[in-house]
């Protein structure tokens, strides 16, 4: 993106989230953290009020805020600041001042840049020099914004010096945030800040360990209206809600909370509107400028076109295996009439007619309605089908889409994966798998002479190949994940196989269709194995998994459960549903062995669920297909 970060940010809907209130902004990697942070920071807005000629003065205003950026150095803070033999309270002495140096080195580069556009003189910031210096202790007479640079830069050497080599003098110690909270006591003085908002934007606070995060928890805690703490991190990043005194920061008492993956499923129609801005402003780069005052150009919704059912079904229909699909109608029709005699030769031509000459999503819809144990009979389906009443209308709603997994194994048919709606919900709430997908798309699209001087919309299996590509190398990347990279990536092969195995069993009656996700009681879990428990949590951490929020079963004992989702950007890899719909519950016990147990007792799990309430579910629990090859 360059420098001007702020041209590709859009506002929409985040212009509610900054207030006087702390925000925590938990989400995976690519669900858009940073570049809110970033693109609310002092230094992009002054990049973007310059370019387009506003004054800067007015994010000095009441309605506007200052903010001050800092991504946390895992390597260095979290993990090097502890042990080696010193209390854990010099170290978060150490930390304190680390981490009130560095947000002060941003404020008076804040301050630097608006003397030199003339905002403020130089004389109006010396009492805050004098006063930051006193409280490192250096020189009170000091005024130079230049020698105070270097004075933040001496302590920063000692604190490295001393995580390297604790025999080495201690750095000077300070309380949580004091040096910060001085700096803005004295900018809120100088008039042109009087009604000032300022704002400390910690973004990777995952990054930080459990000491260091209760004293930036105490700073939230204490957050005031015209100093507040607003923190970014991974979803389930947070070890602890803790403060230094023991208080716990609760929602909505002394934070706001955004989730944007649970957010995007919720939002729907808001979550494709953001994107089609985000993407706007991208296009806007490469269309010729005659081009672009055709809005249809601009739009990711011209290129990313849904091309309906039409296309798949066309596929269905001309593969030299339909008719054995068909064939395999006319017999359970046959078979249940001959049981039951409820229709003569001449009526049994209508029976065809209708149930088995329609199109193949209903042929198989069909089989599978009679597939039941509840036995639907043939003359109920017929009748039903030939009036189109409001229960055949249901039963196309609820398992009309489900049939195409089922048709694409039985076909031997790639699942087509097209249009915004599909890709977004592919990203599952993450705005970079999104853009992923679509600079494959555009990829595929320019090996096939595409170019913005003569726009068109993205071919079908452009965007199907682009969906399978970025799913592919996503799972891939599972086993890179620390820690327990290769647990990750196992249990993922073995749960895709599971909802794999269960899209595609061929005598699905689809009652529960396009199963994608589980549900289970992590307490439960937890009892069993603390490990266990732990990589399930580090599966979100990573995005592997996504959570919803604890619901409680209605039942006397009120069991707490919880919902887990795979990343949808794994579901054309394992050649699965992208939607929300059904869900399959895992015993503890069971997850535990998905998730730590040894090869032999996955498979043996596996093939255990998938044949859980499943009349029949034949062969090796292999993934079909080149690209799902391989055992657990």
């Amino acid at each position: 993106m360059g420098e001007d970060t702020w041209r590709y940010f859009v506002k929409e809907p985040f212009t509610d989230l900054l207030s006087e209130k702390p925000l925590i902004f938990e989400g995976s990697r690519g669900c858009g953290k940073t570049m809110f942070f970033l693109c609310n920071s002092w230094k992009e807005k002054f990049a973007e009020y310059e370019t387009q000629g506003i004054n800067v003065t007015e994010i000095f205003s009441k309605t506007g805020l200052i903010g001050f950026y800092y991504k946390v150095d895992g390597k260095f803070v979290g993990k090097n600041l502890s042990k080696k033999g010193v209390e854990e309270w010099e170290w978060q002495s150490v930390f304190n001042t680390y981490f009130n140096i560095i947000i002060c080195k941003d404020v008076l580069n804040f301050l630097s840049h608006c003397i030199d556009r003339g905002y403020i003189a130089k004389d109006e910031i010396s009492t805050l020099v004098k006063r930051i210096n006193g409280k490192l202790e250096f020189n009170c007479d000091v005024e130079s914004l230049e020698k105070t640079y270097n004075h933040f830069d001496v302590v920063l050497d000692e604190i490295e010096g001393f995580s390297n080599d604790p025999e080495k003098k201690k750095p000077l110690g300070l309380h949580a945030g004091t040096l910060i909270a001085t700096a803005i006591e004295e900018i809120r003085k100088i008039q042109l800040f009087n009604e000032a908002r300022f704002h400390v934007f910690i973004d990777e606070f995952e990054e930080l360990n459990e000491a260091q995060q209760k004293q930036l928890n105490t700073l939230l805690k204490q957050s005031k209206y015209w100093l507040v703490y607003d923190f970014g991190v991974k979803t389930k990043g947070r070890h602890t809600e803790e403060t230094i005194s023991g208080e716990i920061i609760q929602e909505p008492d002394d934070y706001l909370h955004y989730y944007p993956e649970i957010d995007s499923y919720e939002r729907k129609e808001e979550y494709e509107r953001l994107l089609v801005s985000i993407c706007s402003k991208r296009i806007k780069d490469y269309l010729p400028e005659a081009l672009v005052s055709n809005d249809d150009f601009l739009d990711i919704r011209f290129y990313l076109k849904d091309y309906g059912k039409e296309i798949e079904l066309k596929e269905f229909e001309q593969s030299s295996k339909m008719p054995s699909i068909r064939t395999r109608l006319k017999r359970l029709i046959e078979e249940d009439n001959a049981h039951r005699h409820y229709f003569d030769k001449d009526e049994m031509k209508e029976v065809y007619n209708v149930l088995v000459n329609c199109t193949p999503d209903l042929v198989r819809m069909h089989i599978s309605i009679l597939n039941r144990r509840n036995k639907v009979s043939i003359k109920e389906l017929f009748e039903n089908a030939k009036s189109n009443t409001k229960v055949y209308q249901s039963w196309k709603h609820n398992t009309g889409f489900a049939t195409y997994f089922l048709l694409c194994k039985e076909l031997d048919i790639i699942k087509k994966y097209h249009g915004l709606s599909t890709f977004s919900m592919l990203s599952s709430g993450v705005i970079r798998s999104f853009l992923e997908i679509c600079e494959s798309a555009f990829d595929y699209a320019f090996s096939e002479g595409f170019t913005f001087d003569n726009p068109r919309s993205l071919t079908i299996d452009e965007q199907t190949n682009a969906a399978h590509y970025v799913s592919q190398s996503k799972v891939s990347k599972i086993e890179g994940f620390v820690p327990d990279g290769m647990h990750l990536k196992r249990f993922m092969l073995a749960i895709g196989k599971i909802f794999y195995l269960k899209h595609t069993d061929p005598d699905a009656t689809l009652g529960e269709p396009e199963p994608n996700h589980f549900y289970t009681k992590p307490l439960e879990l937890k009892a069993l194995s603390p490990e266990a428990l732990r990589i399930l949590e580090n599966a979100i951490l990573h995005n592997v998994l996504q959570f919803d929020l604890p619901t409680k079963e209605k039942n006397t004992e009120a069991i707490e459960t919880t919902d887990y989702h795979i990343n949808h950007i794994y579901c054309p890899y394992f050649k699965i549903s992208h939607r929300r719909k059904r869900k399959i519950f895992l015993e503890p016990a069971e997850l535990k062995t998905l998730l730590i147990g040894t090869t032999g007792e996955v498979e043996k799990v596996v093939r255990s669920i998938v044949n859980k309430n499943t009349e029949s579910i034949q062969g090796k629990l292999n993934f079909y297909g080149d690209d799902l090859s391989g055992e657990i």
